[in-house]
């Protein structure tokens, strides 16, 4: 009997998706709010009667309010992706700065190595040097 496949509850791309299309909606919410202010605007200037006006006035006011709430909720969102990036970046550099240290610690190994080489050839051509008849 074949096993059955249990999908997993929580998945990144499920997550992410639902993130895309709640970015998408509030975008859309955005445009549409920011339209029906500017017809509100309108309105209320055309207005001639001050009850009317008020009217217009207070539901401005409410849609000032509620695409301030959406901005400022899609404010924190990009907020915390720019955090998440940077964050990613801090270890990408991290990494670098540790290999590069690595690296130098390499270098700096094989320069000692290179250094007590080239003393002992200077050694050697010394002690020849001094074994050859002068002439």
């Amino acid at each position: 009997m074949a096993k059955k496949q249990q999908h997993p509850i929580f998945s990144f791309r499920k997550l992410t998706v639902a993130f895309l299309k709640t970015q998408k909606k509030r975008e859309y919410l955005v445009e549409k709010l920011q339209r029906r202010l500017e017809i509100a605007e309108k309105e209320a200037e055309k207005a001639e009667d001050p009850a009317v006006k008020a009217e217009w006035t207070r539901i401005i006011g409410f849609l000032a309010q509620t695409l301030n709430t959406l901005l400022r909720s899609y404010d924190v969102t990009k907020f915390n992706e720019d955090l998440q990036q940077l964050k990613r970046l801090v270890e990408m550099a991290k990494e670098e700065h540790e290999r590069l240290n690595q690296w130098q610690a390499e270098l700096e190994a094989r320069e000692r190595a290179l250094r007590i080489k080239e003393e002992e050839l200077n050694r050697k051509l010394e002690a020849l040097s001094k074994q050859q008849p002068p002439g």
